[in-house]
């Protein structure tokens, strides 16, 4: 056996362990991420306001000072804002239900490929942390903010039980939803579900 070979048979080993250190370093790393994404963030906000038994008429008041503007409503009892000028990527329009006047859920309808979309879940996560996969057993650490759009439900849970879901179905559009917990949870009902130069400041009230 001449030289080189020889210490390719001493290098073998090491570069085994270095193999196993690496993954033992990602495998931490994710599960920092799970632990720090199950953990309930403080109240969740929309346009400026706490989204919790928010005033109708106030929201409205809030989203077309950031820049929505106002629709005719599609059905009774939801306000409708078209926000593709609202200066944050992807958002396109935006659905509120409303009950006794109260806001119950706040429903984006998302551009579904490209940069815009891709930003946006940078957005998100560089906002409220790395969500939680519904119904999935690994977290999307770090693919929810890649390049391609995750396929399936993903989650953020707040103070007060408020939530937010973003949904991608296989077929579809996707979206994002605002919503309170505790009603839907009451009634059994299941509610509507590359670096880039886009900094957060600026946008972290409007979305």
């Amino acid at each position: 056996m001449n030289t080189r070979d020889q210490k390719l048979c001493r290098d073998q080993p090491r570069r085994g362990v270095t193999r196993k250190l690496a993954t033992g370093l990602a495998s931490a790393l994710w599960a920092v991420a799970f632990q720090a994404s199950a953990q309930a963030l403080p109240g969740l906000s929309l346009y400026g306001m706490p989204l919790k038994g928010a005033v109708a008429a106030d929201f409205t008041a809030a989203a077309v000072a950031a820049g929505a503007r106002t629709l005719a409503p599609k059905t009774t009892g939801t306000l409708e804002f078209d926000v593709k000028q609202a200066g944050v990527p992807a958002l396109e329009r935006l659905t509120v239900v409303v009950k006794d006047m109260r806001v119950m859920s706040a429903r984006f309808d998302i551009k579904s490929y490209g940069q815009e979309n891709e930003a946006l879940r940078a957005l998100l996560v560089e906002k409220y942390g790395v969500p939680r996969a519904v119904g999935a057993g690994r977290q999307p650490f770090p693919s929810f903010a890649a390049r391609f759009a995750p396929r399936g439900s993903f989650e953020w849970e707040f103070a007060q039980a408020m939530k937010l879901v973003y949904s991608q179905p296989a077929l579809g559009d996707p979206s994002l939803t605002y919503f309170d917990s505790a009603p839907a949870a009451a009634t059994s009902a299941n509610p509507a579900p590359r670096e880039l130069p886009l900094k957060l400041d600026g946008l972290r009230e409007k979305f």
